[in-house]
């Protein structure tokens, strides 16, 4: 019986392996951007045979027979494609490209009754708390990232400048990147990074650990700024929130709470992915306008969790400059909980003008070795990115080693075209003027720079002619100490004006800094820069045109930053100023007396300062000698200030307390928009002259200036007590995107508000006479508003804003209504 077993297993074996067996295989690719297509369904025409690609863009059939010509090949997003097989050849393996196109569903049969797709998406939405990984008390992973950026689109026009024939004929011997219709594609960044990804939930917190990284790049150096945004801390999206934060957009989920308001859903189909039955969603948006996905989302049938996704934000999207967004995640059950464990990400950008380029950025990220709910202890999450000393990796082995999908040709040859566009003179260049415009800084010696640039030189009634030469050390010239300084001269009141600060750099972890200061220059009352709260181009444009209330000012300082811990940034200080005007200024020496106190027209003041601020889930990075601060993800940000006024320190002149508060925060609304608000409150105990008061910033300008009041005149109100608060709700296309002429515009809406409330105590009005050819007033018992509506992204960078004045609207001089604008480019 068990020689007849033998005889019969070895005839049966020569019997199966005697028939042909025929292996279709191959890979389907973007034809624009050349990256795979994962999820793309590939059929075997006129048969029921099928399946998806992987996430690399792979298929593989084994069959023993070829029932059919031809292959077809579809995904949502893409031009499908039949492509011919051979029925004589055994191994076949195909490479297939797909162009995108625009995304449509199917034609929907409506038969009497719910639509399938959506019994689905009810039980996927109600499951959202138990699957959303991020609800895990913590989690940690290894992970690798990979970025390309490459210029495509290239005009004809800027083909034939200079600095494009000089690329050209450098990277000729090379070879040429090409898209599947012939264009050029232009390659000027490659990273890779591995990296160790913590979370913990409660605290919020999170933390990256950047290990090894490989970086080229046209005006690119492979410091450690660069190093540490090239980690998956900048690649993180989850569908299970409501909003999906893109490019700082929000976008509504696929899966979100009122999914059934915003989208239309179709069942495509259902297949196994591994052990797991999943449902295959298509979905698009109800309106293209909105700032919703199109694509498909494959669902677990056991779990109701996200088995896949492929996401794609199209042109018709209310963005500038963006041709498509496509995000495609594919996620793996640990346990109870599908992780995602490979994204990609591509963005598609226009070209700015006709004769400038495009862009295409691509970013690969896989993860691995997840470990759930292996909390570490708060206190190591105080350092946000945190990259190791020897981060440096362009040992070749190593990479293709821990790479976890070779380099294709292609990415091996953009590599080397890198490599030498980077050497061409015209390239370095414009490079250098490049980083010179976005820093401000041009580098002039080993470990000095020249600059800022926007404070070179201005022109106004009081200096004429400001001319300014400002120098600064960096890390190349030392990791510990920074020395920065500059001279002014003003061809008009022939004065010369300097300043100078070192810094110690104490510690990174946590950052800790000590510095002292010394400034002999001219300010306004109101106007320092850490009075406008805004940004160094117009602190710069302040010192343009008349000054108003122009003094001379000395100040010397001492000051220490320590970061105490995750999200609590504290500062200590001590600084005295001499306040020497160059207007019509006095202040009464007795207030008690009246008309008979001695006038006196200057004053010093000694101040001991302390400030804490409060951002818990704030985002910092450590970038060679500075720390640079990317703002919270969620929580507020919350600051405490105050400042003792000590009389007779450095004859000092007066005693005075100072109490200030700001809160600041972003609220996100979903489908209904953003608002952002901030409230501020502030409170002087001391008699004093009113520069050393709360001067509220007004604008008469006709410019939109954020921090100001918009219909408010130049010093009208001063206060010791104030209180005040302002908001911004952007609408982006929600009203627009319902109007057919209008939304190919992409025009959106928002609203403001701005309030404030304030006092003057009797004996600060005392001290203060009417002199002053600029007088000023106090808020009485009721607030100041201003409400303002608009329109911005005009030709994509105009915003306009009509502004109504409801209160304080019968003094002279007053405006109860006035448009002002802005230039802003953003998505």
């Amino acid at each position: 019986m068990k020689k007849n077993f033998v005889i019969f297993f070895i005839l049966t074996s020569q019997f199966v392996f005697s028939q042909n067996v025929y292996i279709l295989k191959g890979k389907v690719t973007d034809a624009v951007t050349k990256d795979p297509i994962p999820f793309a369904s590939i059929n075997i025409k006129n048969t029921s045979l099928g399946k998806n690609t992987d996430f690399e863009g792979n298929f593989q059939f084994l069959l023993g027979s070829v029932p059919s010509d031809s292959l077809l090949i579809s995904c949502l997003g893409y031009f499908s494609r039949l492509f011919y097989i051979s029925k004589d050849s055994l191994t076949q393996t195909i490479y297939i490209q797909l162009k995108p196109s625009e995304i449509l569903l199917q034609e929907v049969k409506v038969y009497a009754g719910e639509n399938p797709a959506h019994r689905i998406l009810r039980k996927t939405v109600a499951a959202k708390s138990e699957n959303n990984y991020k609800k895990l008390n913590g989690f940690d992973y290894a992970s690798y990232n990979k970025i390309e950026v490459d210029f495509n689109k290239i005009s004809e026009k800027l083909r034939q400048r200079r600095i494009t024939q000089k690329v050209d004929k450098a990277i000729k011997e090379i070879g040429t990147l090409t898209d599947d219709d012939g264009n050029v594609l232009l390659p000027s960044f490659i990273s890779e990074s591995v990296s160790h990804y913590y979370y913990r939930n409660n605290p919020r917190l999170s933390k990256e650990i950047i290990e090894k990284t490989n970086i080229k790049g046209v005006g690119v150096t492979d410091g450690s700024l660069t190093s540490q945004l090239i980690g998956s801390s900048f690649q993180q999206y989850n569908f299970y929130v409501n909003q999906v934060s893109v490019l700082d957009k929000n976008f509504a989920s696929p899966i979100a709470d009122d999914w059934k308001f915003i989208y239309d859903y179709y069942l495509a189909d259902s297949t196994f992915f591994g052990d797991s039955f999943c449902y295959k969603i298509d979905f698009t948006p109800k309106r293209k306008q909105d700032l919703a996905f199109a694509g498909s989302i494959w669902i677990d049938k056991k779990t109701w969790a996200i088995a896949q996704i492929d996401a794609t934000i199209t042109k018709d999207a209310n963005l500038n400059f963006v041709e498509r967004i496509k995000i495609q995640q594919e996620l793996e059950p640990v346990g109870n909980i599908w992780f995602p464990v490979k994204n990609r990400i591509l963005v598609d950008v226009n070209e700015l003008t006709k004769n400038s380029a495009g862009l295409l950025l691509k970013f690969t990220n896989y993860n691995q070795d997840i470990v759930v709910d292996k909390v570490k202890d708060a206190k190591f999450f105080d350092n946000g990115i945190e990259i190791l000393s020897d981060f440096k990796e362009n040992d070749n082995s190593y990479w293709q080693k821990v790479r976890p999908e070779a380099f294709s040709e292609k990415e091996q040859m953009a590599y080397a075209m890198i490599d030498t566009i980077k050497n061409v003179p015209i390239v370095r260049r414009y490079s250098n003027l490049a980083l010179l415009l976005s820093s401000g800084y041009k580098k002039i010696y080993k470990g000095i720079e020249f600059g800022p640039l926007v404070y070179s030189g201005a022109i106004n009634n009081i200096e004429g002619l400001r001319m300014r030469l400002g120098l600064r050390t960096n890390f190349e010239f030392s990791r510990k100490w920074i020395l920065q300084g500059y001279l002014a001269y003003g061809t008009k009141d022939e004065a010369w004006k300097m300043g100078g600060e070192l810094t110690r750099i104490i510690s990174r972890k946590p950052w800790t800094t000590i510095s002292i200061k010394y400034t002999n220059d001219l300010e306004q009352v109101g106007l320092r820069q850490e009075d406008l709260g805004l940004g160094a181009i117009f602190s710069a444009y302040m010192r343009f045109g008349t000054l108003m209330r122009p003094f001379y000012e000395t100040e010397r300082k001492i000051q220490l930053q320590r970061e105490v811990s995750k999200g609590v940034f504290t500062i200590f200080g001590f600084r005295t100023r001499n306040f020497n005007p160059i207007y019509d200024f006095s202040y009464r020496e007795k207030p008690s007396l009246g008309e008979a106190s001695t006038l006196i027209t200057r004053f010093n003041t000694s101040e001991f300062l302390s400030e804490v601020t409060l951002a818990r889930d704030e985002l910092a990075i450590v970038n060679d000698n500075e720390r640079l601060s990317f703002g919270t993800t969620k929580s507020p940000t919350i600051t405490f200030r105050y400042v003792l006024g000590a009389k007779n320190i450095f004859n000092s002149d007066f005693n005075y307390h100072k109490l200030m508060a700001k809160y600041s925060h972003t609220l996100n609304l979903g489908y209904f928009g953003k608002t952002y608000y901030k409230a501020e409150a502030g409170a002087i105990f001391g008699t004093l002259p009113y520069p050393l008061l709360k001067s509220h910033l007004g604008n008469q300008s006709i410019f939109i200036v954020g921090n100001s009041f918009n219909l408010m005149n130049n010093f009208e109100f001063i206060s010791d007590r104030y209180a005040s608060a302002r908001y911004t709700h952007d609408f982006e296309g929600l009203l627009f995107n319902r109007f057919p002429l209008i939304k190919k515009l992409k025009w959106r809406t928002f609203t403001t508000g701005k309030f404030l409330i304030g006092q003057l105590s009797r004996k600060n009005q005392q001290m203060n006479p009417s002199v002053d050819v600029l007088p000023f007033s106090s808020l009485g018992r009721k607030p100041y508003v201003e409400l303002g509506y608009g329109i911005n992204n005009i030709f994509k960078v105009l915003r306009v804003e009509a502004i109504h004045r409801l209160s304080y609207i019968d003094a002279p001089n007053i405006k109860k209504f006035g448009v002002k604008f802005t230039l802003e480019l953003t998505l």
